[in-house]
């Protein structure tokens, strides 16, 4: 786990039914679990199972993910993360597509300061 803390663990809704997502823009930091350097990415929406991840180089399907999605900081000086664990459940580089990327199923989160982070 990113910095340590406690993990949640998600309850997935129940079957037949998705999470509602959130058309939400916000960069997320990822590498897959045991790596070093870390990958800056962009999300194109997040649910309360998963976020899709705006990437042209997406990692494989079932790639155990880390990742840190900054939240924004509205003139607060310590900006909050959401650090967690996911793995890669689909990916997108179908020409239809409107943009490539991987969908993330979350196994596991936590929220963080990051003091100072701009």
């Amino acid at each position: 786990m990113p910095n340590g803390g406690t993990v949640i663990a998600f309850q997935n809704p129940p079957a037949g039914m998705r999470a509602q997502r959130f058309p939400l823009e916000l960069s997320v930091e990822y590498r897959p679990v045991g790596r070093d350097g870390w990958h800056r990415a962009s999300t194109a929406n997040i649910s309360a199972s998963g976020v899709l991840v705006r990437e042209p180089n997406p990692p494989g399907i079932n790639t155990q993910i880390e990742f840190r999605v900054l939240l924004p900081s509205r003139g607060v000086p310590d900006r909050g993360e959401v650090a967690g664990r996911g793995r890669v459940v689909r990916v997108a580089q179908q020409p239809d597509e409107p943009q490539t990327g991987f969908a993330l199923v979350i196994e596991g989160y936590d929220f963080h300061s990051r003091s100072g982070a701009n």
